[in-house]
C-alpha cells in the first residue's frame, strides 16, 4: 500500500512538484497530479497538471483547471511494509 503526506498550505505554486486536487464536479474524491504549467494571459488562475501515468486522466482531457482545485502539495510518498508471514 502507498501513502502520500501532504501540506494542506500551498505557500506558492511550483512547477513538476506533486499536488492533491479536488474537482468541483467530484467533491470528495481526491487525485494526485503533477503541476506542469502555471497559467498567464488568457489562463491566469489557472493551472496544467498531468498524471505520470500516460494513460491517466489529468489536463489532457479536462485542459486547464482552477487553482482552487489544488488543495495540499505532497511532500513525499511512502510504502507501508508488508508481513510476509501471514496471519498469526
Amino acid at each position: 500500500m502507498v501513502s502520500w503526506a501532504a501540506e494542506p498550505a500551498i505557500p506558492e505554486l511550483k512547477k513538476l512538484k506533486v499536488y492533491v486536487i479536488e474537482r468541483a464536479d467530484r467533491p470528495g474524491v481526491f487525485v494526485i497530479k503533477r503541476l506542469i504549467e502555471i497559467g498567464s494571459d488568457e489562463n491566469v488562475g489557472k493551472v496544467w497538471v498531468e498524471g505520470d501515468n500516460e494513460a491517466s486522466t489529468d489536463s489532457r482531457e479536462w485542459g486547464w483547471i482552477p487553482e482552487t482545485e489544488l488543495r495540499a502539495r505532497v511532500i513525499f510518498r511512502f510504502k507501508r511494509a508488508t508481513s510476509k508471514r501471514g496471519p498469526k
